[in-house]
């Protein structure tokens, strides 16, 4: 600074700014602070902010100051790094010194906090590798890697660290039993205990097992997951050939086993496994391996077993956009030509309304799986049982079985001749039998007796009412009522008078 006597005062001179020292600083900068001072000293105009803009330049200075004080000190105080950091918060202005304050000020709490951590690791019998790899870490973040303590733990920490790479590469390799025993051996040896010395512990103690538990697979009940679980140990542990085949025998027959139940069951198109078909409510989506679709594929109110059914016309929801054989669903081909909306029977439920087409009967409701007969289902548990295998399939299948039984002996009874019911009240119990039946995931053997009797039934009724009408050319007033009767020559079996318990009999 210089100075000049003019009209009897003395004012203060700075010396001028290089313009090109301040290009391109950030206005958060004391570097900002001086630029934005120059150009208010170049416009000659004095203002309330530039008198605080000189106000902060001046603070930011003498912080500056006593940050550089602290920082040459051979060993400053943690309070007075702290205040420093606490005065620097008043001053919005971005310092190369606050990062040194804060990084001097870490490194002092590191000392007197995590020092003793790392020192007490040291101590300890086998600290983990996590811990002391964190400790070294942090403290060659803040400079302080030159450490003894951190020096010693550093190469403690890379011995582990490379004999964890040496059992990775064994787990990798599927090395035999003795290189991994040699590993734990020495891993026992380092002062640090390795990341992956429990994969390789469980690794041993598995193969110690293997044998005794592939025993009882084999010659036992087990599950498909034990299988599984034991053929990839096998594979892991590097067992003989020779020694895993009754497993993969054992495994070969489950699986072909799981695929014709769910061959059984499962919709033909349908990606779904049978716990998942019998989870969901029948409607899913059907396609064929390239993912396109397949005429003789099912609905979702049919079982596809019949090329009769998957022949019929289709017809398609205009509230769920899903399509649906025209019989299956009740609707004749001239309702459908003559109809301009169709809501199919469960968009008819989730709306609340009735179902238009159910021609007086109970609507029909999705048939979620193919609805294998009863017989066949037991034989699929008998060989699951000879198979000594449980699977996610049997869980599934057996209280479908169980449903079909216990609807099967009293339909059975309905069906005897020796039940003692009169034909009106039997007819009306084995209608109401066949209805609960469109519940069942498995057809019960006596199901189709049942449906049969009832045709025959209604064949009857048709045939009767048939018969009791007079044609018009053989109304004659000499003819009496008697002689009207149908005869038994004429109808045969409709001259039973105990018709129909007889009958459905």
């Amino acid at each position: 600074e210089g100075g000049r006597r003019r009209g009897g005062e003395r004012r203060e001179k700075r010396a001028p700014l290089d313009r090109s020292l301040l290009k391109g600083v950030a206005a958060n900068s004391l570097g900002g602070v001086q630029l934005l001072l120059l150009e208010s000293d170049e416009l000659r105009v004095e203002s309330d902010e530039a008198a605080q803009l000189r106000e902060l330049a001046a603070s930011v200075r003498a912080w500056r100051s006593a940050a550089r004080a602290a920082l040459d000190a051979p060993s400053p105080s943690e309070e007075e790094l702290a205040g420093l950091l606490q005065q620097l918060s008043n001053i919005p202005v971005r310092l190369r010194e606050r990062g040194e304050i804060q990084r001097s000020l870490a490194s002092k709490r590191w000392l007197l906090s995590r020092r003793p951590a790392l020192l007490s690791a040291l101590e300890a019998a086998r600290p983990s590798l996590e811990e002391v790899s964190g400790l070294c870490d942090e403290a060659a973040g803040l400079g302080l890697g030159q450490l003894p303590e951190v020096l010693q733990a550093a190469e403690r920490a890379a011995a582990a660290e490379k004999w964890d790479e040496r059992a990775e590469r064994a787990l990798a390799r599927r090395e035999g039993m003795d290189a991994l025993r040699q590993l734990l051996a020495e891993a026992r040896g380092l002062r640090v205990a390795p990341s992956r010395s429990g994969a390789l512990q469980q690794r041993v103690d598995d193969a110690a097992s293997w044998w005794a538990r592939a025993a009882d697979a084999v010659s036992g009940v087990t599950s498909v997951e034990e299988l599984d679980t034991l053929l990839r140990q096998a594979e892991e542990t590097s067992v003989p050939p020779a020694d895993r085949a009754p497993l993969l025998d054992k495994a070969a027959l489950c699986r072909w086993w799981r695929e014709r139940a769910a061959a059984a069951f499962v919709k033909e198109g349908c990606r779904l496994s049978l716990g998942e078909s019998l989870a969901g409510d029948g409607h899913y989506e059907l396609t064929t391996p390239d993912g396109g679709w397949g005429a003789h594929f099912a609905c979702s109110f049919c079982t596809g077993e019949s090329r009769y059914e998957t022949a019929q016309f289709m017809i398609g929801c205009d509230a769920c956009d899903r399509w649906y054989h025209g019989p299956c669903v009740g609707v004749s081909k001239a309702e459908s030509d003559a109809m301009s909306e169709f809501s199919c029977p469960s968009c008819a439920a989730a709306k609340g309304v009735p179902y238009k087409y159910a021609q007086g009967q109970p609507p029909p409701r999705p048939k979620r799986t193919r609805r294998p007969a009863a017989r066949y289902v037991a034989a699929l548990l008998c060989e699951a049982d000879a198979l000594r295998v449980s699977t996610p399939e049997t869980e599934a299948m057996r209280p479908l079985l169980e449903a079909a039984t216990a609807w099967d002996v009293p339909a059975r009874a309905l069906l005897s001749p020796s039940e003692r019911l009169c034909g009106t009240e039997r007819l009306a119990a084995l209608r109401e039998a066949v209805a609960r039946a469109d519940d069942l995931e498995v057809t019960p053997e006596a199901l189709p007796l049942a449906r049969a009797a009832l045709e025959r039934y209604d064949n009857w009724r048709r045939n009767e009412d048939t018969l009791r009408e007079r044609p018009k050319e053989a109304r004659r007033p000499s003819v009496s009522a008697a002689s009207m009767a149908p005869s038994t020559q004429d109808c045969g079996f409709l001259s039973a008078s105990a018709f129909p318990g007889d009958c459905l009999a």
